[in-house]
């Protein structure tokens, strides 16, 4: 993936990695590969079945959309939003409605739906305290959110090598742009804030090796902020031999840890 076109990765104002970019429904892909097990996992925990009406909000590449369509449809509803929904095109097709929404500006139903999930999405966008209110809102009574968010917890500073490097110029980067790489630590207390009940939160560190679904998305990444590392002063070299430890079946990685956390409307 190293031969992979640079981007300047423009911005949404809300969200550090567009949808626009030539290789985003690739690398969504992937991230949906590396993560759904784990999403689909938990929501069957937490109850979702046919009948239930799920809001899945920035949708991305819709993968876990189309598992909430498998499972709640005849009989529920699946709307998937996002602020660019152009890899969204085939939810229709499986019984999903598909909306472009701001999550910043834009009103959602409220009271409409039994299960509201975001993943990777909130700790993006600044003005994230907004759209959790939205969020929330939109939950009927007796409702679960489910959010999944990124969170250093201390760890950054350890991972090694150019992934190590590359990862940390990323961090700066996407915190630049409005990102909080530390918020998800504080998600069991804010939707207590917000009037949740029955909060729960679990945290893992994925662990995964190279040339799998999660390495692949990863040395994507790399590709679509090039640009934006570059003018961080981390060199072409750096940034390639990120790539290339990415590729390799024989090394193993660590990300940051992974918060799921998730509550109830009264």
């Amino acid at each position: 993936m190293t031969g992979l076109p640079p981007t300047s990765s423009p911005r949404n104002p809300h969200y550090t990695l567009p949808n626009k970019w030539g290789f985003a429904n690739e690398r969504l892909t992937l991230l949906g590969a590396a993560y759904d097990p784990e999403s689909i996992a938990l929501a069957q925990r937490l109850g979702v079945e046919a009948g239930w009406r799920c809001l899945e909000a920035g949708a991305g590449g819709g993968s876990f959309a189309h598992w909430l369509c498998s499972v709640t449809l005849p009989g529920g509803r699946v709307l998937a939003v996002d602020a660019d929904p152009r890899h969204l095109t085939d939810l229709p097709h499986r019984g999903g409605e598909v909306a472009r929404m701001d999550l910043v500006t834009d009103e959602l139903p409220e009271g409409a739906f039994d299960f509201v999930h975001t993943r990777f999405v909130l700790l993006h966008i600044a003005q994230r305290d907004i759209v959790l209110q939205r969020l929330v809102r939109a939950l009927a009574p007796g409702g679960v959110i489910l959010l999944e968010e990124g969170d250093g917890l201390g760890v950054l500073d350890e991972l090694p090598g150019a992934f190590g490097e590359v990862w940390r110029a990323f961090a700066r980067s996407t915190e630049t742009a409005g990102a909080n790489q530390a918020w998800a630590r504080d998600l069991p207390a804010y939707l207590g804030a917000v009037g949740l009940v029955d909060v729960q939160v679990e945290a893992e560190i994925p662990m995964f090796r190279g040339g799998s679904p999660m390495a692949r998305m990863w040395n994507l990444t790399w590709a679509q902020v090039h640009e934006t590392l570059i003018a961080l002063d981390v060199s072409p070299k750096v940034i390639a031999a990120a790539q290339a430890e990415l590729a390799d079946e024989q090394r193993w990685f660590y990300a940051p840890p992974t918060v799921r956390a998730w509550g109830r409307a009264r």
